[in-house]
């Protein structure tokens, strides 16, 4: 008679990210350079693993209205996985290496800014905070700049329900207390 031989569980990155995210320590904090002049913009943090690998989070901001627009998380990935990505970001433009302090205010004043709006993170962030540390969080956060002179500029984008978030927008700031571009796609 043969032995049942048990069978794995197949790795989840997930699962992974939840358990181990905050453990490892930061290596790289990257933003797309020039981001002070754009109101949307790309952030990288990136967090070394054991044996070379690397975790982590890409975000697309919109510091002017709706926050984070965009996420995606990974684990394990090798060093020139990793190049590669940062390859891909510079393509759209070249990126800048931040501390982790300056990142995360930058990161959660967008956040706030947005909230303050109506609008929330997408799901997956709840994902991403496992790889961000809030506690890295100082009293710069207040020096980020959001919005366009103190007010939201939304700007749309083609998956955008413009809509739903001018309604939030009127609900939330009021009618004339926010500027628009709406582009038709």
């Amino acid at each position: 008679m043969r032995k049942k031989i048990p069978k794995q569980a197949k790795f989840s990155p997930q699962k992974y990210i939840r358990e181990k995210g905050r453990s490892y320590s930061i290596f790289q904090c990257l933003i797309a350079d020039g981001f002070e002049d754009m109101g949307l913009t790309v952030a990288l943090i990136v967090r070394q693993q054991p044996s070379d690998k690397f975790m982590i989070t890409n975000l697309l901001l919109d510091r002017h209205c709706l926050g984070i627009k965009n996420v995606f998380c990974n684990c394990n990935l090798d060093k020139t996985q990793l190049d590669e990505l940062i390859q891909q970001m510079e393509e759209v433009g070249q990126v800048a290496e931040v501390d982790a302090i300056y990142f995360h205010n930058l990161i959660y004043a967008t956040i706030d800014f947005a909230e303050d709006n109506g609008f929330h993170p997408p799901k997956d962030f709840s994902l991403a905070e496992r790889i961000l540390d809030p506690d890295l969080i100082d009293d710069g956060i207040d020096k980020i700049e959001v919005g366009v002179n103190g007010k939201p500029m939304f700007i749309n984008g083609p998956y955008d329900n413009v809509d739903h978030i001018l309604s939030s927008l009127d609900k939330n700031v009021g009618k004339g207390n926010y500027e628009t571009t709406i582009n038709f796609f």
